[in-house]
C-alpha cells in the first residue's frame, strides 16, 4: 500500500483588479504555503500560460502537464503537476468539453459561455509501489447547466473507455461550478464505469469558493472524486496572511491509499 497526497487547486487567473489578491501579489504567499501541503498530485485550474510557467520555475519538484483551452492552445488550462520523484507519466491526454473533444478551442453549441472547457488527463506509475493511476483534472462551465452536465457527462464515458482499455484506479477533480446537489454531482458520485463507485471524498468539506473572504458562508463547487480508499478526512486549506488568500477558492486535498 502507498499513501499520496492529492490537491484540487483553482488558483484564480492573474486579474489585476484583485489588487492585493492579484495573483502577482499571491505568488509570495503561494510559494511560502504550497510546500506545506506536501502534495503528491495537484490538479489545478484556471492557469494561464504564464503562471503555468511559473509553477514549474518555483516548484521544481513537480512536472506540470497540461496546455490553453484555446485554439491555439493558449489561454487558461488545467494542468496536473506530479512528484517528479515518486511518479513516472505514463500517458498524458487532453480534450475538450464538446461534440468535437480533439478540435482545440471547442464548445457545446447549448448554453455554454464563450470560454472553452477541457478536460487533462494523466496516467501515472507510482514507483515505489509499482502501482498505476489515472487521474482527470477538469473546470466545468460557469454560465450553462446543460453545458456543465454535458461536459461531465463527456468526462465520465472518456473515463470508463479508458477503463475499459486499461483498469486502475482513477481520481475526477476539479472545479466543477455546481452544488453538490446538482445533477452534476449527481452524476459522478456513484459512477461505475470504473470498476469500484466514484465517492465525492471532499463530501464534508464544506465551503471551497470563498471570494477572497467576501463570500460568507463559502460555496462548495470544488472537488475530488475516487474509487480509492481516503485514509484521511478531506480537507480545505484556509491560509491567508493580511488580507492575502492563496486563493478566491480554498485548496482541497486529502490522503488516498494506492492499492
Amino acid at each position: 500500500m502507498a499513501a499520496i497526497q492529492v490537491f484540487t487547486y483553482n488558483l484564480r487567473i492573474d486579474v489585476p483588479t484583485d489588487g492585493v489578491n492579484s495573483f502577482t501579489n499571491r505568488r509570495g504567499l503561494i510559494q511560502k504555503k504550497l510546500p506545506g501541503l506536501q502534495a503528491d498530485i495537484i490538479g489545478f485550474q484556471e492557469t494561464s500560460p504564464p503562471m503555468s510557467q511559473w509553477i514549474r520555475e518555483s516548484f521544481l519538484e513537480y512536472q506540470v502537464c497540461g496546455v490553453g483551452r484555446e485554439a491555439d492552445l493558449q489561454g487558461e488550462s488545467n494542468p496536473v503537476a506530479f512528484r517528479k520523484t515518486s511518479f513516472d507519466l505514463v500517458d498524458l491526454h487532453q480534450f475538450w468539453l464538446s461534440d468535437t473533444p480533439h478540435v482545440p478551442g471547442s464548445r457545446f453549441s447549448t448554453d455554454q459561455s464563450s470560454c472553452p472547457r477541457i478536460c487533462t488527463a494523466v496516467t501515472l506509475l507510482h514507483r515505489a509501489s509499482g502501482k498505476l493511476l489515472r487521474c482527470y483534472n477538469t473546470h466545468l462551465d460557469h454560465e450553462g447547466p446543460v453545458a456543465q452536465s454535458q461536459g461531465l457527462s463527456l468526462v465520465l464515458a472518456r473515463m470508463g473507455e479508458d477503463y475499459a482499455r486499461w483498469p486502475m484506479p482513477v481520481v475526477l477533480m476539479g472545479d466543477f461550478n455546481a452544488m453538490p446537489d446538482s445533477l452534476v454531482w449527481k452524476s459522478a458520485q456513484g459512477f461505475a464505469g470504473c470498476g469500484e463507485p466514484l465517492k465525492d471524498i471532499t463530501w464534508g468539506v464544506g465551503g471551497t469558493f470563498h471570494d477572497f473572504g467576501r463570500l460568507e458562508p463559502p460555496t462548495k463547487i470544488d472537488y475530488i472524486f475516487t474509487n480509492l480508499p481516503c485514509t484521511a478526512e478531506a480537507r480545505p486549506v484556509e491560509d491567508q496572511e493580511e488580507g492575502v488568500y492563496l486563493s478566491d477558492h480554498f485548496p482541497v486535498g486529502a490522503c488516498l491509499e494506492l492499492s
